[in-house]
């Protein structure tokens, strides 16, 4: 992965993971007034089951309960203050291809699915590494095309920041919730690309959208700050380098679940490299490692406080001891959910279980995120709750903090 923020890396040499110190209880707000706007949090969302006779039928177990969930929000609600924010990878497995491609159909059904799930709120969509061609020679493309094809249902359907380019994007949600949005691939191609880029983004050039982001951070407005992003900055999942003795002995059941086949020594290279930092998509290779550390400098304390995610597929919480949460909301496809490991000190909870992520904000600006999982085809049910801000955000000391690395 290409990536971004070419200021003030130098210094940068690995990730920043602040571990949140005594164990977090989980717990409820308590402001007592009513729930105003709702976000609906899904990730990775682009393998989903289609009808067999080929229409465009909702029929994929986890989109349906999103569905039924965001009618029901929208019924106590209205459309207007419920959105559903797709975290990217939207279409599995190399984006949309062009007109004509034998591959079209199916990338259009995969989008109109999840449009489907998210009517009859707002849709908004971030891109991941899959939309970007996994980013090969056709990623600036395939994201160009999904941008073209979703603006066909706007305004309900929006692509933020719009497809390919680079960010930062903003979006109220009440007057108590920012999120701003940004696509670390979209960084890299326009410091690689930038007149290409320029050409179809209102991105300028790297060092200015550095400087975006940090204003978008220390401007909040009043409001609490969800920075949302495809690359999770704190994962326990693969991409976080979390291997066990079943990858180094059986590797090849990572990519297909039945091949147990043993392999003994040869096999560990496959955990080893990853956790070298060998796949640019993993947390411990130098780019994943140069965008985490530049998005930390970018902030202060404790701005934003909700780092939004998906990229591993599983459904986690983290909070590390400044007091930010990082949610990993990347289970979408009910066949394609991988493993996690408990064992990291910012974890608050983690699932491997197809599903979503709910986050209320009330009239008085307190958050609660609720996490909600399927169990094969079964209807889905709560597995976690926790208030991430029990009333509107405090004033904040307008120092950045120099250094938490």
């Amino acid at each position: 992965m290409a990536l971004f923020f070419a200021a003030g890396l130098s210094a940068c040499t690995s990730p920043v993971v602040i571990p949140r110190g005594d164990p977090i209880e989980q717990r409820h707000c308590q402001d007592g007034s009513p729930v105003s706007y709702t976000a609906f949090l899904i990730g990775d969302a682009g393998a989903p089951s289609l009808a067999a006779d080929g229409s465009d039928e909702l029929v994929d177990p986890v989109l349906r309960a999103l569905h039924a969930d965001v009618t029901q929000a929208v019924a106590a609600l209205d459309a207007e203050r419920v959105v559903v924010l797709f975290l990217g990878d939207n279409v599995y497995w190399d984006g949309l291809p062009p007109e004509g491609h034998r591959d079209r159909r199916h990338g259009e059904r995969a989008l109109l699915a999840q449009i489907a799930a998210s009517d009859p709120a707002r849709a908004v969509f971030l891109l991941g590494n899959h939309d970007w061609h996994i980013e090969g020679p056709e990623g600036w493309s395939r994201a160009l095309e999904q941008r073209r094809f979703l603006e066909r249902f706007t305004p309900r359907v929006r692509m933020l920041p719009p497809g390919g380019c680079a960010g930062p994007e903003r979006f109220d949600l009440g007057p108590h919730l920012r999120f701003v949005l940004i696509d670390p691939i979209g960084f890299g191609h326009l410091a690689d690309h930038h007149d290409e880029h320029v050409a179809a983004c209102p991105d300028r050039d790297v060092v200015e959208a550095f400087y975006d982001l940090a204003a978008e951070f220390d401007e909040p407005e009043g409001k609490h700050i969800a920075l949302a992003l495809h690359h999770p900055l704190i994962t326990a999942g693969p991409h976080g380098g979390h291997f066990g003795w079943k990858q180094h002995l059986f590797p090849l059941t990572d990519f297909w679940p039945w091949a147990w086949l043993p392999l003994p020594v040869i096999g560990s290279a496959y955990p080893l490299s990853r956790q070298l930092g060998v796949t640019g998509t993993d947390a411990a290779s130098d780019s994943y490692t140069r965008y985490v550390q530049s998005i930390y400098r970018a902030s202060r304390p404790i701005v934003p406080l909700i780092y939004v995610g998906g990229h591993e597929h599983s459904l986690q919480v983290h909070r590390d001891l400044a007091g930010a949460y990082y949610l990993v909301s990347g289970a979408g496809s009910a066949g394609n959910v991988d493993r996690v490991w408990d064992d990291l000190e910012t974890l608050m909870m983690a699932t491997a279980r197809p599903g979503y992520m709910r986050l209320n904000v009330t009239a008085n600006g307190s958050l609660d995120v609720t996490v909600l999982a399927l169990e094969g085809s079964a209807d889905r049910s709560t597995v976690y709750s926790h208030c991430l801000a029990d009333g509107p955000p405090r004033p904040r000391v307008r120092q950045r903090l120099k250094r938490l690395y």
